[in-house]
């Protein structure tokens, strides 16, 4: 399941950064609207898949949950961010641009930790010291 959580992460941030900067860097409307019909569905399965991932991988590492190390650290922005990200989408994809624009933001900026932390904490070594 992790790889699932991976390549959604994935296909979110870069979905959503074409969203972002596509009519920017000359993406037509009709690419721009398949790409947000892409992300919204993306958004559906990760508002799924993450919390069950997450409940699984917290409880099987509860263990190195005591010490509080740069993997924990990761761990800890990648759900919050995670948490965040799922909390702003649902209400994005409810109202739509009706949505404050504050919220939008939240949602763009917040995917950047996520992002980070999800490489830090793949980057970081596994094992029982903890990394």
């Amino acid at each position: 399941m992790r790889k699932i959580v991976v390549a959604l992460t994935v296909l979110l941030t870069c979905s959503g950064l074409l969203l972002t900067f596509g009519e920017s860097i000359g993406l037509e409307i009709r690419a721009v609207q398949w790409v947000a019909i892409g992300h919204i569905w993306g958004g559906v399965f990760f508002l799924v898949v993450f919390p069950l991932y997450a409940w699984d991988h917290i409880s099987t590492n509860r263990a190195m949950l005591r010490r509080f190390v740069p993997r924990t650290l990761s761990g800890v922005v990648q759900t919050a961010s995670a948490i965040v990200l799922i909390l702003t989408g649902v209400v994005l994809f409810l109202y739509g641009g009706q949505a404050w624009l504050a919220l939008r933001q939240w949602h763009h900026w917040v995917t950047y930790p996520l992002a980070g932390a999800l490489t830090v904490h793949f980057l970081l070594p596994k094992g029982s010291r903890g990394g």
